[in-house]
């Protein structure tokens, strides 16, 4: 605050504008007077007793005489006291003269009319005089009231006297005063433009929680609510919680609810309250727990990463999907889901991203944490913030494993089509139309709703099977399936339901015509759009010149009378392993399962599994589900197996073998899978368990040939041989059999002798070759 002395003078004047009287002027005579640099004047302490007019006459007659208004304030302070000398000389000389010329005029006896005429000539004089004085005092009071009254005005000095200093200082606090006035006008525009503009209702309560003052916005709301209690203007307002600081309320104005934060600071007796409309944050905030609720709830991996593309955001789908917790993956970059080889992809797709905006459709790769790989369909999505910098990633990634495995499988099927198609192709040059191609097609191919039903049937079908298209489609497949095997549609359909997949084997077929032919069958499951299974699909081609063949050079090369597809049974484990041994050396894939030890039975070790309850490599534990699993998942159809159930009957009740058995000789009829030998010598069997066993087993019969076995066997080792391509030498015979050279050459000259084989030369080795009497003998053998 800026502080200006005024002359006492000054004082006087500015109380007597104010209208204040002979009260301001007893205050201009006790008490110092200030003003402040907004023109409000600033008094000392007056002094009391009497407010009469002549005690304030007698005061500024006892300052003028005292000479105390004569202290040096400032340096124009003497210039302001003259217009006092001035006006007390004029007067005093007025009075002089007024008197000398009445008591002249007594002396000289002048007329009274003289008397009034002197009265009226110094009146006008001294009315002359005055006037001059207080015309600018009348000046200055009205400047000084249309100040008081608001209105900003200023005055012309007209002298150099106390009067047009005393108009300088007027006019210095009048532009004090305009200053002061914009700024306050300015500071009041700011307030009220910030409390207009406030998101929120600003109102004050004092102690008994009525309302002192409220912002405009609040008006308009609420209407006038100053000094009204708050419960009068907002029902139910608690006004308990007002020492809290913070707190929630709803208020109900027409029927409508609008939430509010309610922020107070309290000070002294009086409550200043912030109320904030939170409808919008309420909204946004259940809106964020519905995306919260949608991220932690989704089957698919949703991941938010930072600009590095390390992982802040982990949601419960990608738990399920990848196996981590969001402890385990919060901080790690996205590539530790992905092969090595993946991370440069990476790099470009998160680049793209940036560029883009998104990246969709990226089918990769991810390693789970057991390190199982999947295959997902991933969307890559930049974030930007309010100024479009990007400040992240998220990436929504889908499991398709299934899918992608579906459209494997469906992608073999047709290769496996494409295939033999091709075949056709080479065979059929001259044609040009697919159509042609598959009408001279030796495969049937045709399709089986889950049902049994059949859905589709080719041209080829038609002729292979003799049923045309309008007669096979909603004909039951069961149809083409000869007595004996009638069950292999159902069969079929409940090993691909079980996971089976791509299932190829020989079996047969029954013609319109009643004949039965043997065939090769490739199934392969048909899902629907869901990637469920529908039905399954056949590729049928006729191999019965083939099977003949091979049942013929089956016939005369095996020792005993034994037919693929077939299940034996021998008492004897001797013939039961030489049988096996007799099929390996055929071409079989041969396999025994026992108790005993491969070098007792003279067998190699990599076609031996061990019964034993311990789990060790080579060993297979004597529970009949395994075994069933492990001959079902032998590849191929030409498998020679021997089960030596002698420990399995220690193990298992008679029934949960017996059993076994059947679903074996199922599968072995059914699928045409080999040859599977049952062995037993126990005596825990009884004659009722032995002769099931028997009605259940075919019985093995060995060949009768009129020659030595030893012999034989080196006649059909030679004819085997031949059959492939190769003649075999005399060092060949003594290596497969492990005899001697003398011994080799005594039975290669006993078939010589007969004429069944000849020697003949190749280079410097002789070589032996089986003749045609000699396949005579095979044949009838």
């Amino acid at each position: 605050m800026v502080h200006r002395e005024l002359p006492w003078s000054g004082a006087v004047l500015l109380n007597l504008f104010a209208g204040r009287g002979r009260a301001g002027i007893e205050t201009a005579c006790h008490c110092d007077v200030r003003h402040d640099s907004c023109g409000n004047l600033l008094h000392g302490k007056r002094r009391k007793g009497a407010e009469g007019w002549s005690e304030a006459s007698f005061c500024l007659i006892r300052r003028l005489g005292s000479g105390s208004c004569f202290r040096p304030f400032i340096a124009g302070e003497w210039c302001a006291m003259k217009v006092f000398v001035r006006f007390v000389l004029m007067l005093t000389v007025i009075s002089i003269l007024s008197l000398l010329l009445g008591i002249s005029l007594v002396e000289m006896g002048v007329p009274p009319v003289y008397y009034l005429y002197v009265v009226v000539i110094v009146l006008i004089v001294s009315l002359f005089s005055a006037g001059s004085i207080l015309e600018p005092l009348e000046e200055l009071r009205d400047a000084f009231q249309s100040v008081v009254s608001g209105e900003i005005r200023t005055v012309t000095p007209k002298s150099t006297d106390e009067f047009g200093e005393l108009a300088k200082a007027f006019n210095w606090m009048v532009e004090e005063l305009r200053k002061e006035k914009e700024s306050l006008e300015e500071s009041e525009r700011r307030f009220r433009s910030v409390v207009e503009e406030m998101d929120g209702w600003l109102f004050e309560l004092d102690s008994h929680y009525c309302i002192t003052f409220a912002s405009p916005n609040f008006r308009d709301k609420f209407g006038d609510v100053q000094g009204k209690p708050v419960r009068d203007v907002l029902e139910h307002f608690p006004v308990e919680k007002l020492e809290s600081g913070k707190f929630e309320y709803e208020i109900i104005k027409d029927g409508k609810i609008t939430p509010v934060e309610v922020i107070v600071k309290k000070d002294g007796g009086t409550y200043r309250c912030l109320a904030r409309d939170i409808s919008t944050r309420r909204k946004i905030e259940r809106q964020l727990a519905f995306f919260r609720e949608i991220l932690e709830h989704s089957v698919d991996a949703i991941v938010i990463l930072d600009v590095d593309s390390r992982i802040t955001v982990w949601n419960r789908g990608a738990e399920m999907m990848f196996g981590y917790t969001a402890e385990e993956a919060v901080g790690k970059p996205l590539n530790f889901l992905m092969p090595k080889e993946r991370w440069q992809q990476c790099t470009e797709n998160f680049k793209r991203a940036v560029v883009e905006g998104h990246v969709k459709d990226i089918e990769a790769p991810r390693i789970r944490k057991d390190g199982e790989m999947i295959i997902v369909d991933q969307t890559l999505t930049s974030i930007h913030d309010s100024n479009g910098e990007v400040i992240g990633f998220v990436a929504i990634m889908r499991d398709i494993t299934r899918r992608k495995k579906a459209e494997i499988e469906l992608k073999n099927t047709c290769e496996e089509l494409e295939r033999r198609t091709r075949e056709i192709l080479e065979v059929q040059k001259g044609l040009q139309q697919l159509a042609s191609i598959v009408e001279n097609s030796n495969d049937a191919i045709y399709s089986v709703n889950l049902e049994g039903k059949i859905t589709s049937w080719n041209r080829t079908a038609e002729r292979l099977f003799g049923w045309r298209r309008d007669e096979a489609l909603g004909m039951p497949a069961s149809k083409l399936l000869p007595e004996e095997i009638k069950g292999e549609t159902e069969f079929i359909i409940r090993r691909i339901r079980e996971g089976e997949s791509g299932l190829r084997f020989e079996t047969r077929r029954l013609r319109k015509d009643g004949v039965v032919i043997d065939v090769e069958v490739t199934v392969s499951p048909l899902l629907n759009e869901m990637g469920e299974l529908s039905g399954i699909s056949i590729i049928t081609r006729d191999i019965s010149e083939k099977r003949q063949a091979e049942r013929e050079a089956e016939r005369r090369m095996l020792k005993y009378e034994v037919e693929r597809g077939r299940v034996y049974f021998a008492d004897s484990f001797d013939t039961a392993v030489d049988v096996i041994n007799d099929l390996i050396r055929c071409g079989y894939n041969g396999r025994v399962i026992s108790r005993r030890y491969p070098e007792v039975l003279g067998i190699e070790e990599g076609n031996h599994l061990m019964l034993s309850a311990k789990k060790r490599d080579g060993t297979l534990e004597p529970d009949p589900d395994r075994i069933y699993r492990e001959i079902l998942n032998m590849p191929g159809w030409k498998n020679a197996v021997l089960l030596d159930i002698d420990y399995l009957l220690i193990k298992r009740n008679f029934e949960e073998v017996y059993e076994l058995i059947q679903r074996l000789k199922d599968v072995f009829f059914v699928l045409n899978k080999g040859i599977l030998v049952v062995c037993t010598e126990s005596e825990l069997l009884g004659e009722r368990e032995m002769k099931l066993l028997k009605m259940e087993c075919c019985a093995i019969k060995s060949k009768k040939i009129e020659m030595p076995a030893e012999i034989y066997e080196i006649l059909r080792f030679v004819y085997a041989q031949n059959r492939v391509g190769e003649r075999p030498s005399i060092k060949d015979v003594m290596t497969n059999f492990g005899i001697t050279r003398n011994t080799a050459k005594k039975r290669v000259a006993y078939l010589a002798e007969r004429g069944l084989i000849k020697m003949i030369k190749d280079g410097r080795m002789k070589v032996l070759e089986v003749t045609e009497e000699g396949r005579e003998v095979m044949r009838v053998a």
